[in-house]
Parts: structure tokens; sequence; C-alpha cells
């Protein structure tokens, strides 16, 4: 009679001095990453001055969802350099330009993208006609496709 109304003070008693230490134990744990962990989570440092220039396409990855059909995104361009120049953005094995700036270190550069294969970009310095930097748009999809079934009929 006596140990069923003691038995749940010291249930809760045990409950209430063991609790903190496993979340001591495992707080402990998550303190104790490794290196690569902890530098997977802390965002890339940015591109110091006089480094190799830079240039970015967000996304990357544009999805379709059936194979061989055009693919429609919205991309952003960023291109920055070490020092200022002009400066044009090129499809690659294209002659025409895609954007052009003068006198300038970086730009953002926003436009509607269709294509069905991947597209790479060229940024090229005028003056030198020789490619700066490169990055690419793939294109991905959904489903894929799969030849049309003949279906015999008789009639």
């Amino acid at each position: 009679m006596y140990f069923k109304r003691a038995a749940k003070p010291l249930v809760s008693v045990i409950l209430c001095a063991w609790l903190p230490v496993t979340m001591a134990a495992q707080a402990e744990k998550v303190n104790t990453l490794p290196a690569t962990a902890s530098a997977a989570m802390e965002p890339a440092p940015k591109a110091a001055t006089g480094t190799q220039p830079v240039l970015s396409v967000q996304p990357a990855t544009c999805v379709a969802l059936h194979q061989g059909r055009t693919c429609f995104a919205q991309l952003s361009l960023n291109w920055q350099t070490s020092g200022a120049g002009d400066f044009c953005i090129y499809l690659k094995d294209d002659k025409q330009p895609v954007r052009c700036w003068q006198n300038s270190q970086g730009n953002l550069l926003s436009f509607e993208f269709e294509s069905n294969k991947k597209v790479v970009f060229q940024l090229i310095e005028q003056g030198k006609q020789h490619v700066v930097a490169e990055t690419s748009v793939d294109v991905s999809w959904v489903h894929k496709a799969a030849p049309r079934k003949r279906r015999w009929r008789l009639f």
C-alpha cells in the first residue's frame, strides 16, 4: 500500500534527474561535430578582390516535364571581375552577345530562359576577345520519353 503511493514520486524523481543528464550528453555530441560537417553548413566565402572573375547562374538546372520538351525558367546571371572593363555575355558558339556593359566590374542580368538542351554562357572581355568566365544551365526532365505503342486495329 505504501509502495504504490511512493512509486509515482520515485519514478518522477528518477526521470527528472536522468533527463538533464541525457540532454547535456546530446548537446555535447552536437557541439563536437567533425570539422567537415560544420564547414559544410557555413556559407562559402565571397570572392576577394584580385581573384578570378566569377560568372554564376541561378537556377543552374531547368526541369521540363517530358524529355525533349522545352524548359522555361527565369534566370539570373551574376558576374564579378577584379577590375573594371568592357564585358559581354555570350551564348557559347553564338556571335551575337546576350548583353554588354561598358566600364563595369560586375552586374546582374535577369531574363526568361527557353531551351530543351544544356546552354553554356560565357563572359568575354571585348578588347581581348577571350573567355574570362563560363557557366552553364543544365536541362533535365521528370518523365523520360517513351516510344508510342502502335495499336493494331481490324476496322
